[in-house]
């Protein structure tokens, strides 16, 4: 004849039979498994940038429509439907932009239309980069 302990489950508060140290309630398993299987997840945008996206949004259309969908690079004949960071879009350019709260993401003066070629393109070949992008070191145009 087995013997064994009638125990009740801490979660569930229902009664089972303990037949050995290793026997658990059918409800443990499952409740033990989904707090295992909850991690953190670091979200894809940071609280100040999701503050400022539907700024940025109303900002580059302004900037494409002032343009009149035409990419900013020469000879080019796409239809601009992106916005180049010509400064890079982290921080703030200057003390004015500092004083105003207007950081490099949502700066007009930095902004240029570009269609999608060249925007993955001005990443990619450094020589376009330099005739077109800014310095992050002085400024000015990259040599």
């Amino acid at each position: 004849m087995a013997q064994f302990k009638l125990k009740v489950c801490k979660v569930c508060k229902t009664e089972f039979k303990q037949y050995n140290s290793f026997t658990k309630c059918k409800c443990l398993g499952s409740v033990a498994k989904s707090k295992a299987t909850k991690k953190y997840v670091i979200p894809k945008v940071s609280e100040k940038r999701k503050a400022l996206l539907p700024i940025y949004e109303k900002v580059r259309i302004e900037v494409l429509s002032e343009a009149k969908f035409v990419c900013f690079i020469d000879g080019c004949k796409n239809v601009a439907n992106t916005i180049e960071h010509s400064a890079g879009r982290k921080g703030f350019y200057d003390q004015w932009a500092i004083d105003n709260n207007i950081p490099l993401l949502i700066d007009k003066r930095f902004l240029k239309p570009c269609c999608f070629a060249h925007n993955g393109e001005l990443e990619n070949n450094p020589e376009l980069s330099k005739k077109y992008q800014l310095s992050k070191i002085h400024g000015g145009k990259k040599d």
